[in-house]
């Protein structure tokens, strides 16, 4: 059973379930907030929220309800961000499929024409924090927040044309606590099937976003590469680059960000 703790304002819902677990909290508990002092997304970059605008949210676990390959505890962030597309799809009435996943971290809803994707926009974000992976005392925190009304724009203008939220993307109201509700019973059931070894992988891969896209990588100080993505590794959570003919693994540890993404 996944054990649910409410709360108004923290500096991050990360914080918060850092905090419990070192207070010897039981798990699997999710930490939610109405609105973050202090969010926080990969690479040190800030998640800036409005209250009671988005759900802010943390996955909190331990040893038990990790895959026991430290290589697979990515596995524990997919099954979340699964979840919570599907409940999110649900209560904003989107088409299946129009919620993405876009590597590595991103949650993103697509523009379509025609049926053909034509871009996107960012409507959410994860962050995973482990520690001590493969040993007893494994610990692993997945934050994801997700923009479920309100314009993003108004947080900060550069987003205006990059990121929206599920009631402006729509067009029509939705409901923050259906999602919720949906998420934590989706969530259950995908957390059981990993404690029993099986991962929803073809669900996982028909959500990404950028199979088949030309792509440029920021890899920090090997500097950037730029490739077609032709498939994505269900054991390693790595993406496959095809790089003048020759494939790629480039694990989520490796890339900084995806600086440019065309579709195909």
């Amino acid at each position: 059973m996944i054990h649910v703790e409410r709360l108004d304002a923290v500096t991050s819902t990360n914080d918060i379930a850092s905090e419990r677990l070192a207070a010897g909290a039981a798990t699997p508990l999710l930490i939610r907030a109405e609105t973050q002092s202090a969010g926080r997304g990969r690479s040190g970059r800030t998640w800036l929220d409005a209250p009671g605008g988005s759900l802010l949210m943390s996955l909190a676990v331990r040893a038990d309800s990790l895959p026991t390959e430290p290589e697979r505890a990515w596995r524990v962030g997919a099954e979340f961000a699964l979840a919570l597309a599907d409940a999110a799809e649900d209560a904003a009435a989107l088409l299946i499929g129009g919620l993405a996943l876009k590597w590595p971290n991103d949650l993103v809803l697509r523009n379509e024409e025609g049926g053909v994707t034509t871009g996107f926009r960012k409507v959410g974000g994860a962050l995973m924090e482990a520690s001590d992976l493969g040993g007893p005392n494994a610990t692993l925190i997945v934050g994801i927040g997700l923009n479920v009304r309100g314009d993003p724009s108004r947080l900060d203008p550069s987003l205006a044309a990059t990121a929206t939220s599920l009631e402006l993307a729509s067009g029509r109201p939705v409901d923050r606590e259906a999602i919720f509700d949906d998420l934590v019973a989706r969530l259950e059931g995908r957390l059981a099937a990993l404690r029993s070894g099986r991962f929803d992988v073809s669900s996982w891969r028909a959500r990404q976003l950028l199979d088949g896209w030309e792509v440029e990588l920021d890899l920090g100080a090997e500097g950037h590469l730029q490739g077609r993505v032709v498939g994505f590794d269900g054991s390693s959570g790595a993406l496959i680059l095809s790089v003048d003919g020759t494939e790629r693994a480039i694990s989520t540890g490796e890339v900084a960000r995806v600086v440019r993404a065309a579709t195909p």
